[in-house]
């Protein structure tokens, strides 16, 4: 009896404010819509900026170029391809499309620098096959060359990649962009560096600071980042400890306009990195920094290495502990 009276109830005041009721439903219907419509452009927005991202992976500075040369299958597929000389970046490039569209993983290996193999685990040709050819080349390929900018003896190109359409009854696939770079060698012969790696740098330079050696062993930069690797040595009798996560910006990258640039998904962002007494550590540390030409970052900075890491963690004060440094190494 007490069900049937509360629903006469609602009854009666849905008929008494059936007007306010459908007004404010509409009002909810519409602000739906309006957060959904929202959301939508945003989504569409974030794509767009992610696109242009993508389509300026790099800053080639005032040294670029805007002539590209469009290599068709008939070109990569001709005979006396195979007879190309390595003495431009345009008969370099010719060889290894056709190289790797054959199969030919050795002459394609070949054609690889040290640094690049090095710095990507190439370590032979039949791995070199399995993670590059077998995926950049599933169906023959036709390309475009667009020169970017130069560096001493380095050139930036990009590389879009199309399938052979007639090889494939016409199916359409999406085109693949890739930077390579090309090393003139000694004797006048090109080699190059593929899958957006720019080029490597060895430095194996030690550099001291009181009781803590850093030893810059080598730079590998990317289209999208800047990698270095590092031995760092604690002669001290203490534990010492490069604080991480709990300071901001542990270790950076700066230029010689004084732009920082972050380290990525690096030990020193998972938390503090400690050295026991007379311990070394290798560590390789990726910072955010696109690959330019004409912007080098000039040094590496560790902005607090705490000297006593048992004294600093026993502090109840620690936001004021002072027995800590920091560490400037200028390589470049």
């Amino acid at each position: 009896m007490k069900g049937v009276i509360n629903i006469n109830r609602l009854r009666s005041f849905f008929n008494k404010n059936k007007e306010v009721i459908i007004y404010v439903l509409l009002i909810v219907v519409f602000g739906i819509l309006i957060i959904y419509g929202l959301n939508s452009y945003y989504k569409s927005r974030e794509e767009e900026n992610q696109k242009q991202v993508g389509e300026n992976g790099v800053e080639t500075g005032s040294n670029n170029y805007s002539s590209g040369i469009n290599v068709t299958m008939d070109n990569i597929q001709d005979e006396e391809t195979k007879n190309l000389e390595q003495d431009s970046i345009e008969n370099t490039m010719k060889l290894f499309v056709n190289y790797c569209n054959t199969g030919d993983a050795v002459n394609a290996y070949n054609l690889i620098t040290d640094e690049c193999k090095k710095a990507l685990k190439y370590d032979s040709a039949d791995i070199f096959k399995e993670f590059y050819i077998d995926l950049r080349f599933k169906e023959p390929q036709e390309y475009t060359l667009l020169k970017m900018s130069a560096e001493n003896n380095k050139t930036l190109c990009k590389i879009t990649f199309n399938g052979d359409l007639l090889a494939t009854g016409g199916a359409k696939f999406t085109a693949n962009e890739e930077y390579y770079t090309f090393i003139k060698q000694e004797d006048n012969s090109y080699k190059i560096n593929v899958n957006n790696y720019i080029y490597g740098e060895s430095k194996n330079t030690r550099y001291v600071f009181d009781k803590i050696d850093v030893k810059i062993d080598n730079i590998d930069v990317y289209s999208r980042y800047e990698e270095i690797t590092m031995e760092i040595q604690n002669n001290s009798d203490k534990t010492i400890a490069f604080l991480g996560y709990e300071n901001n910006n542990s270790v950076y990258l700066v230029n010689s306009e004084e732009t920082v640039y972050s380290s990525i998904n690096s030990i020193f962002d998972e938390g503090d990195v400690l050295l026991e007494p007379n311990q070394t550590k290798e560590v390789t540390v990726r910072f955010n920094k696109l690959y330019s030409a004409s912007n080098n970052a000039t040094k590496i900075v560790f902005s607090k290495v705490i000297l006593d890491y048992q004294d600093y963690l026993n502090t109840h004060n620690r936001t004021g502990y002072s027995n800590f440094t920091t560490i400037e190494v200028n390589y470049n």
